[in-house]
């Protein structure tokens, strides 16, 4: 018998839903799973002072929002980039 110690469960962003969800799992197999992560990644639409209307795509993992990117709305469809927000420069390594 093939054993998979790793193994992700995703529910897809389908349809017009904006949120997409990975969980990430470990173990001896998919009948002896532990979580490790859950990963999100979300789209929205806001408003901006400095640039007016974007849209934001941020990730997560385990409820902890690592990185967000903003780009100019064109009628609900992501445009120009616009900029970058990350906390992945304060990390270190376990």
């Amino acid at each position: 018998m093939k054993v998979f110690p790793i193994y992700n469960e995703v529910e897809a962003c389908v349809s017009k839903r904006d949120t997409t969800k990975n969980t990430i799992y470990v173990g001896t197999s998919k009948k002896n799973p532990y979580e490790l992560a859950k990963v999100i990644t979300t789209r929205k639409e806001k408003e901006v002072l400095k640039f007016g209307n974007v849209i934001e795509f941020s990730v997560s993992i385990d409820g902890v929002i690592l990185k967000k990117m903003w780009f100019k709305n064109e009628e609900g469809v992501a445009g120009r980039y616009i900029k970058t927000f990350t906390k992945m420069d304060k990390l270190k390594s376990i």
